[in-house]
């Protein structure tokens, strides 16, 4: 086995010599130290101790036990790619049917602060409609941005709603999207824009995705498959580290989009 294959072995195929790892990230530990902050006894943890000492991720100083040199630059690496690996494990059916190539390079290289995601599918007679289970977080907030590349008939009504009671609503919307709110809710979308806490945003580009909400309690996130459909499935995650994530996804578009002010 190459040095390259073996390190991999050492870090990523032992729960015990990870968590390890991951904990000493944060500094020196004694054994006893380790012991309780991984809820482990002595003989077990002492043995893949002693096999990374032996690889040269961790040296012993006195008592306690940290990073070698080698340990500090490689571990600080390990976590997004153990967030990735979570995030595409714990879902994987959605995720292999989905076409990532529409998520910008940036944020497709960072999936994995999307954390611990679920996965909300519809039932046939609220297929349109947003989810039950966002609803009252959606409410709760006090930040909604949302980016959209397609129509819910539930639009018009929801975001009006939403900044009558105080929220702060942003919408990127596709073009061809914002002419049919025009022309179907023209006195909905005026009522919108004469706000002070809504915003309005088109954009002449496409959006590679069917539609992403973003607020300050959770991110929900719903794409196009391979086959180019859109099944209407939400992958929701509350995890601060998605709300960042999707914050940035809402202004890679915001930023290539025109704002309208009035019709």
């Amino acid at each position: 086995m190459s040095m390259e294959l073996q390190l991999i072995d050492t870090i990523f195929f032992s729960d015990k010599r990870k968590n390890l790892l991951l904990l000493l990230k944060n500094g020196p530990k004694t054994i006893e130290e380790i012991k309780t902050r991984l809820e482990v006894s002595s003989s077990p943890i002492m043995a893949q101790i002693r096999i990374l000492l032996k690889d040269g991720l961790l040296v012993q100083k006195g008592d306690s036990y940290e990073l070698s040199v080698k340990g500090k630059l490689i571990v600080p690496k390990m976590e997004p790619l153990l967030s990735t690996f979570q995030v595409f494990d714990e879902n994987h059916d959605y995720w292999a049917r989905q076409d990532l190539r529409t998520l910008p390079s940036h944020l497709l290289d960072r999936i994995g602060e999307l954390g611990k995601c679920m996965e909300l599918v519809p039932d046939k007679t609220h297929i349109f409609d947003y989810p039950q289970e966002i609803m009252d977080p959606l409410y709760k907030s006090k930040k909604v941005m949302e980016v959209s590349s397609f129509f819910r008939p539930g639009y018009p009504g929801l975001y009006l709603d939403l900044a009558k009671k105080g929220i702060e609503v942003s919408l990127v919307l596709e073009r061809p999207i914002y002419r049919k709110l025009v022309r179907d809710y023209r006195k909905g979308v005026e009522e919108f824009l004469n706000m002070e806490n809504t915003y309005l945003f088109v954009c002449d580009d496409k959006i590679e995705l069917a539609s992403s909400i973003v607020t300050d309690r959770f991110i929900s996130l719903s794409m196009i498959s391979k086959d180019g459909r859109y099944y209407n499935h939400e992958m929701v995650s509350f995890e601060n580290s998605a709300l960042g994530w999707g914050k940035e996804l809402f202004n890679y578009y915001r930023d290539m989009s025109e704002q309208i002010t009035q019709i």
